[in-house]
């Protein structure tokens, strides 16, 4: 090794600046905020008896946004936060109304956390295919529909 190649630092060092996060974390923290917004559903409570659910999930709607726009701030662009807040809407709502009608299943809350993990990877993927170098850009995708 080189003197130069000694003295530089190493990519994803914290010498270099900002870290990449490694493949692995990426997707922990996927499967973290997945977890987190549908935890938020099922711990989700009407306010007032009268409430309905969506009068809940217009609350579900403010919180993850303004934790959203907390956690970024001005880094991102309101597009951004406006898409990822929806997706996590969502998730919580899923949360919220998946054991008021139907009974609780360990198995078939690991499937659909699979599943919602997979279309995250996705669309991820379709992301990176779409934008070729592009950051930021938001994928507007068509709906599937299951007949």
């Amino acid at each position: 090794m080189t003197e130069e190649e000694k003295s530089k630092p190493e990519q994803g060092s914290p010498e270099e600046g900002v870290t990449e996060p490694t493949p692995e974390d990426a997707l922990n923290a996927i499967r973290a905020s997945i977890a987190n917004a549908f935890n938020l559903g099922l711990q989700s409570q009407p306010k007032q008896p009268t409430d309905t659910t969506a009068d809940l999930i217009k609350g579900l709607q403010e919180i993850i946004s303004g934790q959203l726009k907390q956690a970024y701030g001005k880094d991102v662009s309101e597009d951004f936060i406006r898409a990822n807040a929806e997706f996590f809407v969502q998730i919580a709502a899923v949360g919220y109304i998946i054991p008021r009608i139907c009974a609780h299943d360990k198995d078939f809350q690991a499937r659909l956390f699979q599943l919602i993990e997979d279309r995250v990877l996705e669309t991820q993927k379709q992301a990176a295919e779409k934008s070729q170098g592009e950051q930021g850009s938001i994928i507007h995708e068509d709906k599937k529909i299951i007949v």
